[in-house]
C-alpha cells in the first residue's frame, strides 16, 4: 500500500490490484463460481437480470470453502479497511456473470442508492471486483466514472456517462471500488461470459446486504478464522445486555 495508490483511490474512486490470485487460484474460483451458476439456473432458482442475460449467485461464503478463503485475502482487506475502518464487515459475496448480449447499466450500490443527497465523500461501503475472466472492452468490462464518488449525488436518468472508462484487467486481478462511484457493466459483444466475484463490504455499524449471522452454516462458523468471524459480523452485534 503506497501513498500514490492511496491518492489515486481517493481521487479516482477505484484502484486495480494486479495478480492478487495466480492462474491456478483464479481457475479454481472460476470453476466453483460457474458450477454454482449452472446448478442454480438448472434448479430454477437462478437470480437472473439484465434481460435474463446476466446472473448473480448469492451467499458464496456458505457454498464453497474456496470463497471463504478468498474473501480474507490480505491485499483486498487492507484496502477495504483503509476505506471503511479496521472493523469493517462483509456485506455480501456474490458471483456476477455477464452473458453474451447483456446490456449496459450504471448505478451506485444499495443501500447507498437509497440515501438522501448530498452523499458523503467518505466511504460507507466499498466493492471488490475479483476478475475471474479477462475484462475487455468487448466483453463488457465494468465501467466507472472517475471521481464521481466526490459529486455527492446519484446518477440521474438523463446522464450520458460519456466520461466513463472501462476497468480492463487480467483474470486474477482485483479492483477496489469506492461505494458511491458511478459504475456498471458494459455491453458484452462476445460469445463468452464475463465473470467476476463481487466482495461488497460496509462499515461495521451498518446493516449488510445479507445477514450472515443467520444464513451461514455452523460448519463454516466453527472453522472460521477470527478475521472471517469479524467479516461475518460476529464482532459487531447489538448489545443484548440491559
Amino acid at each position: 500500500m503506497t501513498d500514490t495508490d492511496k491518492e489515486n483511490l481517493d481521487k479516482n474512486g477505484y484502484l486495480k490490484l494486479e495478480s492478487v490470485f495466480d492462474e491456478v487460484e483464479a481457475k479454481e474460483l472460476y470453476e466453483a463460481a460457474m458450477e454454482l451458476d449452472r446448478r442454480e439456473r438448472e434448479e430454477g432458482r437462478g437470480f437472473l437480470y439484465l434481460e435474463d442475460r446476466a446472473q448473480r449467485v448469492w451467499n458464496l461464503v456458505n457454498k464453497n470453502r474456496v470463497f471463504e478463503e478468498a474473501i480474507q485475502h490480505p491485499r483486498i482487506l487492507e484496502w477495504q479497511e483503509y476505506l471503511l475502518g479496521k472493523d469493517c464487515i462483509l456485506s455480501s459475496l456474490t458471483v456476477n456473470r455477464i452473458g453474451p448480449g447483456a446490456p449496459p447499466g450504471m448505478h451506485i450500490d444499495y443501500p447507498l442508492s437509497s440515501l438522501p443527497e448530498p452523499l458523503p465523500a467518505f466511504a460507507l461501503c466499498a466493492n471488490s471486483v475479483f476478475l475471474l475472466t479477462d475484462f475487455t472492452e468487448e466483453n463488457g468490462a465494468t465501467r466507472v466514472v472517475p471521481g464521481s464518488h466526490l459529486r455527492g449525488r446519484k446518477p440521474g436518468p438523463e446522464e450520458k456517462f460519456e466520461d466513463s472508462v472501462p476497468l480492463l484487467g487480467k483474470k486474477g486481478d482485483v479492483v477496489i471500488i469506492h461505494g458511491t462511484i458511478w459504475h456498471g457493466n458494459g455491453t458484452n459483444h462476445t460469445n463468452e461470459n464475463r465473470v467476476a466475484l463481487l466482495g461488497f463490504f460496509c462499515r461495521s455499524f451498518m446493516k449488510p446486504q445479507q445477514d450472515h449471522i443467520k444464513i451461514v452454516s455452523q460448519d463454516v462458523v466453527q472453522r472460521a478464522s477470527p478475521i472471517l468471524k469479524r467479516l461475518l459480523g460476529y464482532d459487531s452485534q447489538p448489545n443484548l445486555r440491559y
